[in-house]
């Protein structure tokens, strides 16, 4: 170092050690702020230990049952997604359908036609069925519990379907009396479930006979062979059918026809053929919130369940309410 100075005047050894501090400087990335949890609303803050709840059971013949909060939960993931996905994946299901319950409890009177907070059927509530918890069921379940999703401190409608046909739909597409609610966090996004889906609920033909279709759309509809997709939403989906001088929303008529025969408002094509009309779309379901073959692929790729859950409910935070 001494033979060095010799060759190298001081004022150019300070300049440089001066360019190698403020370069340092630079590249040091700023403190974060703290980040302020957003305190959460009373309906769920109130919440300090895990409840119990009625479940009317449809499957029972009308029984009311007094059951814990988790375990309705392992029934209810048993129902939705069986015990084939991965573990990942049923934790999933587990936070999704424990904070839709705690949500429509809070937010919809539960079950109100039952004068219950929960019922046993997919139609009025969550599907429910304590014969097929498996080891795995209960462990996802154990892993999360008492976790939600909470928009702004409160419960957000976590809806979810099987199939979404390649994109999950916006709120107001499947809900439109959500939309005021759930937009910021239901919205469309990709997903692949397309990939991983049996073949029957990726794409789907409904023949639907012309008499029926002009005993719900009235005469007004005309000979029917006009009908259409009229309006679609930002996911593809359609919003509104015509024919003739007549338009009903897609989400009344699937309601009406029947989710089984109408599997989802992704409408890809509308064909008269003599005394029938054939409808053909994508995907099972809704489409809103989280796709449950979407969940098992991003299990399948590795992602936790948080991971899943906050991807398909953007903007909402993880929060743990009991132990």
């Amino acid at each position: 170092m001494d033979n060095l100075r010799r060759y190298i005047p001081v004022g150019l050894l300070v300049a440089a050690v001066i360019i190698v501090i403020a370069a340092v400087l630079v590249q040091r990335p700023p403190a974060r702020k703290p980040v302020t949890p957003v305190p959460l609303a009373p309906e769920v803050a109130k919440y300090k230990e895990e409840p119990t709840i009625s479940l009317y059971r449809h499957k029972k013949g009308g029984v009311v049952e007094r059951i814990p909060l988790e375990k309705y939960l392992e029934g209810v993931v048993a129902a939705e997604v069986g015990t084939n996905p991965p573990v990942e994946a049923l934790k999933a299901q587990a936070i999704v359908a424990r904070t839709l319950t705690l949500a429509l409890i809070n937010y919809q009177g539960g079950a109100p036609q039952h004068h219950t907070n929960a019922c046993d059927i997919h139609t009025h509530f969550q599907e429910y069925d304590e014969t097929k918890v498996t080891d795995d069921i209960r462990q996802a379940v154990r892993a999360t519990r008492g976790q939600v999703l909470t928009y702004k401190g409160k419960f957000i409608y976590a809806e979810f379907h099987s199939c979404s046909g390649g994109k999950t739909a916006s709120i107001a597409e499947a809900f439109p009396k959500l939309a005021a609610v759930a937009s910021p966090y239901i919205k469309p996004v990709a997903t692949p479930g397309m990939k991983y889906a049996p073949p029957e609920q990726r794409f789907w033909s409904s023949r639907i006979p012309r008499a029926e279709l002009r005993n719900i759309l009235g005469p007004e509809a005309g000979s029917l062979d006009d009908i259409r997709v009229s309006k679609r939403g930002p996911s593809g989906r359609a919003l509104a059918i015509s024919a003739g001088k007549k338009t009903v929303s897609a989400i009344d008529l699937r309601t009406t026809l029947g989710p089984d025969r109408f599997k989802s408002t992704f409408i890809t094509s509308i064909q008269p053929q003599g005394d029938s009309i054939v409808f053909k779309g994508k995907g099972w379901g809704h489409g809103a919130g989280m796709e449950q073959w979407g969940a098992f692929g991003m299990a399948k790729q590795g992602k936790s369940a948080q991971k899943i859950v906050t991807y398909y409910y953007p903007g909402t935070q993880l929060r743990t309410l009991w132990k």
